[in-house]
């Protein structure tokens, strides 16, 4: 539940208004009375990039701090791949029907974060989501941090002031340190299970057994800004490569659709591993036998860079700073502006320069 303009403020000033005035806030010192929880509760954002982001933060507490008992509140869809990247026990998973004030089902999840009683909780997202702050405030959390808003307060107690040249893939190394601590020599990219990987490994040979065709994973999927490169912009760039490269292309989305995976398939002029995941987690399983991975700014993109598969991201102008990621050896961006023509050379240069990149230890 966003705000639009003025108007979609009400409810949350309302409830922020009656919090303000129901008892004292108590006073924390930072990091000691953080480390020192026992109840640790993550409270996910809806975005499944958010869960890869975050998932360096929740496993260098695990390492670190083992007697904590971290739970995540986590929608259905993303239980696996959260299972999957984040060492962590316990999964409160919902359906996106759940978190709608004034719900029964919601006033339930509220009542039983309350009856658990969390010393601390962390909000995985910057937007503002007045569901997800009842539920930090109604565990009971004395500490609760989130990403700075103008209506945060007293929902979170902890802000965090990041600027819009921060990589989201960076903002929870960010919170770290804001909270005096530092990351350790283990906070690296994702990785995924060796039966995963194997799994997809498995799927993807009997499907293309020579080693001398790459496997090029595309993803037509809509980015994760206000405008995203169209899947036509994609298949041309694709099918270039084809023409110079001996090449079989894996198409990959999240969420999946069917409609598009069909059309845009037809526009591709190679041959199609025809693979289907099951689920968010087996696509990026898939993805990390990919030799290469062309897409928009995309939540694949994102894990593509984390797993350090040479990619290469589409991007628009609209695409700023804080979805291009640092330091990555292995990822380029590429970037079309509207009405000039696409330099087939620099695109070309950008698929050698991933190709040949070490990967970044």
């Amino acid at each position: 539940m966003e705000g639009k303009g003025n108007g979609g403020n009400i409810i949350p000033r309302v409830f922020s208004f009656f919090l303000k005035r129901m008892g004292k806030a108590r006073p924390f010192s930072m990091p000691h009375d953080f480390t020192s929880s026992r109840e640790l509760l993550f409270i996910d954002s809806g975005d499944v990039t958010d869960l890869l982001f975050s998932a360096p933060f929740v496993n260098y507490f695990h390492r670190n701090f083992p007697d904590i008992h971290m739970s995540l509140l986590v929608h259905e869809n993303h239980a696996e791949i959260a299972k999957n990247i984040m060492k962590i026990k316990r999964m409160i998973t919902y359906q996106s029907k759940q978190l709608r004030v004034f719900n029964a089902d919601y006033m339930a999840l509220l009542r039983r974060f309350r009856s658990r009683k969390a010393d601390s909780a962390v909000l995985l997202g910057r937007k503002y989501s007045l569901e997800r702050y009842l539920i930090a405030f109604a565990s009971g959390a004395r500490i609760r941090i989130g990403f700075e808003n103008p209506l945060a307060f007293p929902f979170i107690n902890c802000e965090i002031r990041l600027g819009e040249d921060v990589y989201e893939g960076n903002k929870m190394s960010r919170v770290l340190r804001s909270i005096g601590m530092r990351p350790d020599d283990k906070w690296s990219s994702i990785e995924l299970s060796q039966r995963e990987r194997n799994h997809a490994k498995q799927m993807i040979h009997f499907r293309k057994p020579e080693k001398d065709y790459l496997t090029v994973g595309v993803d037509p999927s809509k980015g994760k800004a206000k405008h995203h490169v169209i899947p036509e912009i994609v298949a041309y760039l694709s099918n270039n490569l084809a023409s110079r490269r001996k090449v079989k292309f894996l198409v990959l989305m999240d969420p999946w659709d069917d409609k598009i995976i069909a059309e845009f398939s037809q526009s591709l002029k190679s041959e199609i591993i025809d693979l289907k995941p099951a689920n968010m987690n087996e696509a990026v399983a898939f993805l990390s036998q990919c030799d290469l991975f062309l897409s928009g700014n995309t939540n694949l993109f994102h894990f593509a860079a984390a797993l350090d598969v040479p990619t290469i991201g589409l991007f628009t102008k609209y695409d700023g700073p804080k979805w291009v990621p640092a330091d990555e050896s292995r990822v380029r961006i590429f970037k079309g502006m509207r009405g000039e023509k696409l330099s087939l050379k620099r695109f070309f240069s950008k698929v050698e320069e991933v190709l040949v990149a070490e990967v970044t230890v």
